[in-house]
């Protein structure tokens, strides 16, 4: 019943934990992910003011100095910033002349086309996976080291809970047992929740009633034995009484035969109800 108990626990702590923490570490992705593309966009949109003035040394010097790989495609098809060959989306965006944000193999792909003098200029930067999930592992070995941890702490408190719930039933089964050896003073000591102790109570009520049924036996087998004696005893007086000697010889024998045979009842009656 014990380990019943202490499964049954576990069990329901590992279930409520899942239905926590597979949300919990679904949003976690989610939020690395929508950071990585924040920060991404964050650096697109400061480049996007410097494309639009149509300023190629400053759109240069911007480009280098970010901390995300960009490429930027100018009007005239020349390339600045981190080499890239001009992609679907690239085309795509420049067509359509509004930002796209495309999954592709290698991550996220930002596109943003700005409208100048002289064209279109498509700014592209690519988020990569590893970007896109950085910290999730550590952060999902986390939740589940947390939730090992709280599994562990419910199995041991479900084990000290059924302990104390085991302890009382284990106390009066122990007692029962010595009461059915005939060791009637033996008594349960209440403990546990109200119906264990409403147990223990009734066994001992039963206890004392067996004890005081077989004290009454006990008195009347000894009420028993003297009732029986004492007509013997006149029988045997009358045997002495008579004349023949043969005859009162017979009398006093079976007289004496009766009250060792009533003498084994008694015996044989007070041992079974003392107990072996």
């Amino acid at each position: 019943m014990r380990a019943r108990l202490t499964l049954l626990v576990g069990a329901t702590t590992v279930l409520v934990l899942l239905a926590f923490l597979v949300p919990l570490a679904l949003l976690v992705r989610q939020v690395a992910a929508d950071r990585a593309l924040s920060r991404a966009d964050d650096v697109v949109q400061s480049i996007v003011p410097i494309a639009g003035a149509g300023d190629v040394g400053a759109l240069r010097l911007s480009v280098s100095a970010q901390s995300v790989p960009v490429t930027v495609f100018l009007p005239d098809g020349s390339v600045l910033g981190a080499p890239a060959a001009p992609t679907p989306a690239v085309r795509l965006a420049g067509a359509r002349r509004e930002a796209l944000t495309v999954t592709t193999d290698d991550g996220r792909e930002l596109v943003v086309p700005v409208v100048g003098a002289g064209g279109v200029t498509v700014i592209r930067t690519l988020v990569t996976d590893a970007e896109l999930t950085r910290g999730v592992t550590r952060a999902w070995a986390t939740l589940a080291a947390l939730g090992a941890a709280l599994v562990l702490l419910g199995l041991l408190v479900a084990d000290r809970l059924a302990r104390a719930i085991i302890a009382p039933i284990t106390q009066l089964s122990a007692v029962s047992h010595r009461l059915a050896r005939a060791e009637l003073t033996a008594r349960a000591d209440p403990a546990g929740p109200p119906e264990l102790r409403e147990v223990a109570g009734a066994l001992n009520h039963l206890a004392g009633r067996i004890q005081d049924q077989l004290a009454t036996e006990r008195e009347r087998v000894a009420d028993l034995s003297h009732r029986l004696r004492t007509p013997l005893t006149a029988l045997r007086l009358e045997a002495e009484s008579l004349r023949d000697p043969e005859e009162s010889a017979r009398v006093a024998a079976a007289a004496d035969e009766v009250a060792r045979a009533v003498t084994a009842v008694i015996r044989r009656a007070r041992r079974t109800r003392a107990g072996p």
